[in-house]
């Protein structure tokens, strides 16, 4: 035993040796260990199959938008489920040019008295900081109103309609109750005061909540689908109304670039009163609907008009004319447009006006293919 070398008897060059081998040992270890590690990163921080690779990853961009219920445009979801708001807004000659139809989702365009044509504007998903001049309520309307639900905007009306309004629980926004609360006048030299009265939609809505109002959007929508490419758009048409007089009438002219269509009114570009810009629509429907003559009580001189059942429809989109019906089996249900075959029409996601006229208007109209 006495021969055995202990270590610290061992040759310095062998100690040296040894050393040597044990650190090549641990260089190459450390480097084998880094090699594995480097591949499980790749194979499984950056392929993303491990959670953790997850949480490194950016947050989601994707869009919150919803499609909102009135004209199908995508918005953000507390827009795309705003209550419906309608306002009355009057067409006479002195009343122009309208302020706010521009961003009204739907658009209704019908007779009152003595050839004039009224109009009812239905937001929801955009805001108009000035409406108007706003005008009264006619029972008609009121039934379109029910179709949404929605509150309504107007400045009295007549017997009839006050009356319409209080039996079928209409959410009411009288200017005569709310005042200036949501309502102001504009007075203009050489108009009548008539002409004068605006309101806003923030201000409407703002009346809404203090009344603690629903304020969910339960109405029913309609069928939408994606627009076509402009390849496989046609030329459109012009689309001739004449409601009336000459400073009634009405065409609707087909931009393919734009994919709508122009408003003119009187033979002249109709142009918002703020924006300055011509109006336009995605969708144009042309109503059928009759009508009787049905004065109020106090002989205040009026139309009744079917709004409920159905009748004959013409729908433009795309450049596309559809002959078809329309359908409301109810007051408090949405008007449905059908084709020739019963087939439920689908637009395109984008803004209505629709034009409810009599037998006699609707048999006038004039469609002129455009071709460029």
């Amino acid at each position: 035993m006495d021969n055995v070398k202990k270590p610290e008897n061992l040759d310095p060059k062998q100690l040296k040796k040894k050393k040597i081998i044990k650190i090549s040992i641990i260089v190459g270890v450390s480097l084998l260990v880094g090699i594995l590690l480097f591949v499980g990163y790749w194979v499984y921080f950056r392929k993303g199959n491990n959670f953790l690779s997850n949480l490194k990853q950016k947050p989601s961009t994707v869009s919150s938008k919803i499609a909102n219920k009135l004209d199908g445009r995508k918005v953000d979801t507390d827009k795309a489920n705003r209550h419906p708001l309608a306002i009355m807004v009057e067409n006479h000659p002195d009343a122009r040019p309208q302020s706010g139809l521009d961003k009204a989702s739907i658009v209704y365009e019908a007779i009152t008295e003595g050839g004039i044509t009224r109009f009812m504007a239905v937001y929801g998903p955009y805001d108009a900081t000035k409406v108007g001049p706003v005008r009264s309520a006619r029972t008609y309307f009121i039934d379109w109103v029910q179709s949404f639900k929605a509150y309504y905007a107007h400045c009295g009306g007549n017997l009839d309609a006050l009356d319409k309004i209080k039996t079928d629980g209409v959410l009411d926004l009288d200017q005569f109750a709310v005042g200036d609360k949501a309502y102001w006048r504009e007075p203009q030299k050489g108009k009548a005061s008539e002409h004068t009265m605006f309101t806003s939609t923030d201000k409407l809505y703002a009346v809404v909540s203090s009344k603690g109002w629903s304020e969910a959007n339960n109405c029913v929508s309609l069928k939408f689908a994606d627009a076509i490419d402009a390849t496989k758009r046609t030329f459109g048409q012009d689309i001739s109304i004449k409601f009336s007089s000459a400073s009634y009438d009405v065409s609707w002219v087909y931009d393919k670039v734009a994919n709508s269509y122009k408003r003119t009114m009187a033979g002249t570009a109709h142009n918002d009163g703020v924006t300055g810009e011509q109006l336009k629509a995605t969708n144009v429907i042309i109503q059928e609907v009759n009508r009787h003559e049905a004065p109020t009580a106090i002989n205040e001189q009026g139309w009744a008009m079917q709004t409920t059942g159905t009748g004959k429809a013409m729908v433009f989109s795309q450049g596309v004319q559809t002959d078809g019906t329309w359908k409301k089996t109810e007051q408090t249900s949405r008007t449905t447009f059908y084709d020739s075959t019963g087939k439920e029409i689908v637009f395109t996601p984008g803004s209505f006006w629709i034009e409810i006229v009599p037998p006699d208007v609707y048999s006038a109209i004039k469609v002129t293919p455009l071709t460029q």
